[in-house]
């Protein structure tokens, strides 16, 4: 039975600083450039979260009761506390982990303004990912009954691996292809494509969307030419666009109640997008429900804290 939602990406801890001041103010410019760099800060706070981009997608779509797989690699300080969150809020955990090392970590530091500097720390991940198999943790089986799956941020090689290993076994499921922040970072051009012509779905904010133009040389319509069903652009408060080779459609931003903090608004984006289309309803609706999840990711700190009204807010988008 076709019945199942692969999430495969990044488990990490979220280190977040809000800083005193203005972090642009703080850039220093000699004749309209900017001069040497060496920066100090006085920190506000210092929180602490669960996160990652694998994590903060399935923590959503359990939200949304779709009982998700979660796929990662983590270290030690993962169990038990950042494994039982999940399964208590109905991800299905299925993290090879590496004992001797440390899980990764994303130290974020934020002004009041919601300027933000960030920096990545793979740790365990960095180090084994691209030598890891979906085979570890799932059966050939489970890979079979996947209707829809997400791949986001890995390296290059590794989503590449995992997404040829996923299409191995499963021909027919929706692949979403979520290079996301590392696009510029871990691929070059030969491999992006391998990727894309191995998925249905590409999704980037308006940075990645952008990057595709000026570092790969390929514009939407090149990427839609090579079998991609929709390309989907997010664009923060300003909603989400869906490219197909038929139309664009603009999708409305859905206004939170307050505005907390942006850390994993995407991927709680991404988590409504999934959820629509496992129940087939069209990348518009999808589309819809996927902001309605990013509004209320922003209400609270962190990628995994908010909540959502199934009897109330929720059943407009299904």
């Amino acid at each position: 039975m076709i019945n199942k939602i692969l999430v495969v990406g990044s488990v990490a801890l979220d280190v977040l600083f809000e800083v005193h001041g203005d972090i642009k103010r703080e850039i220093p410019l000699r004749d309209g450039a900017i001069d040497n760099i060496n920066l100090m800060f006085t920190a506000n706070s210092k929180k602490e979260y669960y996160g990652g981009t694998a994590g903060n997608i399935a923590y959503g779509l359990g939200l949304l009761k779709e009982k998700p797989i979660i796929f990662s690699l983590a270290g030690k300080d993962f169990t038990p506390d950042y494994q039982e969150h999940l399964e208590k809020n109905g991800v299905v955990v299925k993290v090879v982990e590496k004992l001797d090392e440390y899980s990764a970590v994303f130290y974020s530091i934020s002004d009041k303004a919601k300027q933000q500097i960030g920096i990545w720390q793979p740790n365990a991940y960095g180090k084994w990912i691209e030598k890891t198999s979906l085979l570890e943790t799932l059966s050939a089986s489970d890979i079979k009954s996947v209707k829809v799956a997400i791949f986001s941020p890995g390296t290059g090689i590794s989503t590449r691996n995992m997404i040829k290993e996923f299409r191995k076994f499963n021909k027919n499921g929706i692949v979403i292809f979520d290079p996301s922040q590392v696009l510029s970072i871990f691929y070059k051009k030969p491999l992006l494509l391998e990727c894309i012509i191995n998925s249905n779905i590409f999704i980037g904010n308006e940075t990645e969307i952008a990057q595709l133009k000026t570092i790969f040389n390929l514009k939407i319509n090149d990427l839609l030419e090579l079998g991609l069903t929709a390309v989907i652009e997010t664009k923060g408060s300003k909603g989400a666009a869906i490219y197909t080779k038929d139309s664009i459609v603009e999708i409305p931003a859905y206004k939170p109640k307050r505005y907390t903090d942006a850390t994993g608004a995407g991927d709680a984006f991404r988590s409504g997008l999934i959820s629509g289309l496992f129940h087939n309803k069209s990348l518009e609706q999808s589309c819809k429900l996927g902001a309605y999840m990013g509004a209320k990711s922003v209400e609270e700190f962190s990628g995994q804290l908010y909540t959502i009204d199934h009897n109330k807010d929720l059943k407009k988008f299904l």
